[in-house]
């Protein structure tokens, strides 16, 4: 079996991806044209409409004893549409992706356990899993929720999430249907491929722009979570609803779906308080959307976030200025932000001012933003993993990542950044990029860590 890197952590880990069919909704003002694989002309369609709710969860498992073995397609199914998706995101012919996306798609696992049943835990006298990390698990996990960023889908961050599960939490992650992933694909619906600006059709007054449409994403997005989170949490409290109500398995495989509910005052996973969301790129800047404003009308159920871990956040789609920590009642805390940033992001002056700034505003007594050295955008992807293409800088990169972001997650991030290889922020010029302007670096070696 081809794989990509397996982590041994304190938890085997399983993975189940859920779905959830709800009432059509239309968001945003765009249309676009569908053109159906199965034959039949193109047809115009809302950009932004939603239908169905799909996120993976990644979560220790309960594998003792059993014969179950690991392996998760690490690509979309059908093929096809992962192909199609990636020619719109990247431009690129589908006849030169074809080798990649056949090569990667029918080979490549990701070395954890489809469907396995959530490990339950007895309950401990201090469940307190923000402090400093316990050999004895909590009896609640902890619930982690995941944004994708732009052509990413729910495996392509399976390294992170993978780890952060077998370090005993519940990882959701969001396959947004919106467009930005390179696919989304349902066993209910046709698949959809990314939008591309060509792609879209305005049917009215307002801005016919790439960066609107975007927006438009931001609003969609938070929707789909906000959702996502209340149909779990239901199925944590009141258990399976059967074929016809509430989460459904999405490849329509066994489940124990006991292993999920709450038995009597013992919660399988904690959704009443202290959830983390996270993002990557484009959704960092979710989650900053979703930091910034109330719960869509028709969705009641807050999400109780205690801390937000961003990942190279994209700030462009975001209107400026903003995004605002919203008012405050007596008593009320903000949520806790951690920022990691690539170093080409770093070194993006305008955008990384305007982080600098928003994060102050958030966090005005302490540095919430870190710079790992020799990072890329896509490092905190499974892409630069990938068997064939991996090298040992990148390994460094993931290593880092998961490390500080659990550091984090633990309460402990101050801590391990002093005893981290840390640098100040100094620049060198190190060639000329094609266009002629300077080629900029920044002082050190791979997988130190600036704090700014």
């Amino acid at each position: 079996m081809l794989s990509l890197p397996e982590f041994h952590g304190r938890f085997p880990v399983g993975v189940t991806t859920f779905k959830l069919p709800v009432s059509t909704k239309v968001l945003g003002t765009a249309k676009i044209h569908r053109h159906g694989h199965s034959g039949g002309g193109p047809s115009v369609k809302p950009a932004l409409q939603l239908d169905e709710i799909v996120f993976t969860a990644y979560y220790p498992a309960r594998v003792k004893g059993s014969n179950m073995k690991k392996g998760l397609d690490w690509l979309l199914r059908p093929l096809w549409a992962s192909l199609h998706g990636y020619a719109h995101y990247s431009g690129i012919s589908t006849w030169l992706l074809w080798p990649i996306v056949y090569f990667y798609g029918r080979l490549l696992k990701i070395p954890i356990y489809p469907n396995a049943p959530l490990l339950r835990q007895r309950p401990i006298a201090s469940p307190e899993h923000t402090q400093a990390r316990s050999e004895t698990p909590p009896s609640s996990w902890p619930l982690v929720i995941f944004s994708h960023g732009l052509g990413g889908s729910r495996t392509a961050y399976s390294q992170v999430c993978t780890r952060l599960a077998s370090s005993g939490r519940v990882v959701l992650v969001i396959q947004h249907h919106d467009g930005s992933g390179h696919a989304f694909v349902s066993l209910t619906t046709e698949p959809r491929l990314y939008v591309r600006e060509k792609d879209l059709i305005w049917t009215s007054d307002d801005e016919k722009t790439m960066i609107n449409f975007r927006q438009q994403q931001l609003a969609f997005r938070r929707y789909e979570i906000y959702l996502a989170f209340r149909s779990f949490k239901q199925l944590v409290q009141d258990g399976y609803q059967g074929s016809n109500r509430g989460l459904q398995s999405l490849d329509k495989k066994f489940i124990d779906w006991s292993s999920w509910s709450s038995d009597g005052d013992t919660k399988a996973v904690e959704c009443d308080k202290d959830v983390l969301v996270a993002g990557h790129s484009f959704g960092g800047a979710t989650v900053f959307t979703i930091l910034s404003t109330d719960p869509p009308a028709d969705v009641s159920a807050p999400i109780p976030i205690h801390k937000a871990l961003i990942l190279d956040p994209w700030l462009e789609p975001i209107p400026f200025p903003g995004p605002c920590p919203p008012p405050r009642g007596p008593g009320d805390a903000l949520p806790q932000l951690l920022v990691i940033n690539s170093e080409k992001f770093s070194l993006w002056k305008d955008h990384f001012a305007r982080l600098i700034s928003l994060v102050q505003a958030w966090e005005p007594e302490k540095r919430r933003v870190r710079t790992i050295l020799r990072s890329q955008h896509e490092s905190f992807s499974d892409f630069p993993l990938l068997p064939l293409v991996s090298r040992r800088p990148a390994r460094i990169v993931m290593d880092r990542i998961v490390e500080l972001s659990e550091a984090f997650i633990d309460g402990n991030v101050d801590t391990f950044v002093d005893q981290a290889a840390t640098r100040k922020m100094e620049i060198r010029i190190v060639g000329k990029k094609p266009d002629g302007s300077p080629q900029r670096q920044l002082v050190g070696n791979v997988g130190d860590l600036i704090a700014h």
